[in-house]
């Protein structure tokens, strides 16, 4: 099954859940779900986890010091209370050989509920749940398993734990704006989607980048769109947004890796006169040029890896507004086309620094896993997202950038 603009519904007690076409998952046992995140519980969660003395079974880690309280802004719209700890080397203390020894030893019933929704992910709007799933499962990286389409018992279970532990919230949609001067209701939101994810679907043997392009021009049908830009080589601006984004998705640092991320606008405005644009991969340092030099495989697994992993955002509605720190549509689509340079720039830095000649499916893999895990926490100040805003409006600077690292 390929993707498609249209997807399944079904009810849910009342509730319409969207589930989207050509996704698929079954858990391929590979330990991801526990890596990059402080696993958060609920207070019942707690109660039950922290009452049992783990210390014979597991003597390595101090159990006086594996949980802690979230905090107020951690906790919000949630029934989470506590957090696991993560290990030094970002994994949760109860993965063992790739496998949860709460699950092994005490049975399912006893993990944390979230542990239960992964990679599963929801999202609640007023027509409905839509569903989507993590990029950071190594069987959603490949498309490996059942169909979600053919998943409804199983997706109705996951959905009824996951209204359990999340609130509605305080998500904003009726503040959506296609530009940040032109507001958008939910209905005339939804007819631009479905427009939007026909362009960027159709035509498989079609690249990426042009599919981009298309859904950006649907985007702007009934906008006057800046006039075309002479110049096609990405400037000192195009660069040194990418570097800033890379230096916040896809830090070099370990120490970063498991850090939420805040972009900082003041900081970014100076380093953009003050340094030259660099994307660092373990110890070395490339420029954009040396980077987007660097041969690009035509594998078509690769493409429609990254193919998946922009619909999914869209189709889940996490790239704008409530999903993202209330960027205008225009802006969250294009930061999605900045995600796909990003995809090119690192796991081409993971090819060069592997001695490798060529771009490959495991790099691609790597790279999509840690920009998904850091996209979900990204904080953005009013600053900054009024200078995303501003970066990101114009296609002329897509163009440049995708023509630039898809040649």
């Amino acid at each position: 099954m390929t993707l498609s603009p249209k997807h399944q519904t079904i009810d849910v007690e009342g509730s319409p859940l969207h589930i989207p076409e050509g996704i698929n998952y079954s858990c391929s046992g590979c330990g991801r779900c526990c890596y990059g995140v402080a696993v958060p519980m609920t207070e019942e969660d707690y109660d039950r986890v922290s009452a049992i003395d783990f210390s014979k079974d597991l003597p390595q880690f101090d159990w006086s010091k594996q949980y802690r309280k979230l905090s107020d802004k951690e906790k919000a719209n949630t029934n989470y209370t506590h957090a696991i700890k993560s290990t030094s080397d970002g994994h949760c203390p109860f993965l063992i050989n790739k496998l949860c020894h709460i699950h092994g030893k005490y049975g399912e019933e006893v993990k944390p509920l979230i542990c239960g929704l992964f990679p599963y992910s929801f999202n609640r709007t007023p027509s409905g749940v839509y569903l989507t799933v993590s990029f950071r499962s190594n069987a959603v990286l490949g498309n490996v398993g059942t169909p979600l389409t053919e998943q409804l018992d199983t997706l109705k279970e996951k959905l009824r734990v996951y209204e359990t532990v999340y609130d509605e919230g305080n998500i904003i949609w009726d503040k959506i704006k296609l530009t940040t001067d032109k507001p958008l209701n939910w209905n005339e939101y939804l007819e631009l989607e479905a427009k939007l994810l026909e362009a960027f679907v159709e035509g498989e043997n079609t690249p990426i980048k042009d599919r981009i392009y298309a859904g950006s021009s649907v985007l702007f049908k009934d906008l006057t769109a800046p006039p075309a830009a002479s110049n096609t080589i990405p400037n000192k601006m195009d660069k040194s947004f990418l570097a800033s984004l890379y230096a916040l998705y896809l830090p070099h640092d370990p120490k970063l890796k498991n850090k939420d991320v805040h972009f900082n606008g003041i900081k970014f405005a100076a380093e953009l006169w003050l340094k030259p644009p660099v994307f660092k991969y373990g110890k070395k340092s490339y420029t954009y040029e040396t980077l987007v030099e660097f041969p690009w495989s035509k594998d078509p697994a690769m493409e429609d890896l990254l193919t998946r992993f922009i619909y999914s955002r869209i189709f889940g509605k996490w790239y704008f507004g409530g999903g993202f720190a209330q960027l205008s549509v225009i802006a969250g689509y294009h930061h999605l086309a900045m995600l796909l340079a990003l995809a090119r720039l690192h796991s081409t830095a993971a090819a060069i620094d592997r001695g490798g000649d060529s771009v490959t499916m495991l790099d691609i893999m790597q790279t999509v896993r840690q920009l998904d895990e850091k996209i979900g926490v990204a904080v953005l100040d009013g600053y900054s997202a009024a200078l995303w805003e501003m970066v990101l409006f114009s296609p002329n600077r897509v163009h440049r950038i995708l023509d630039s690292c898809f040649k």
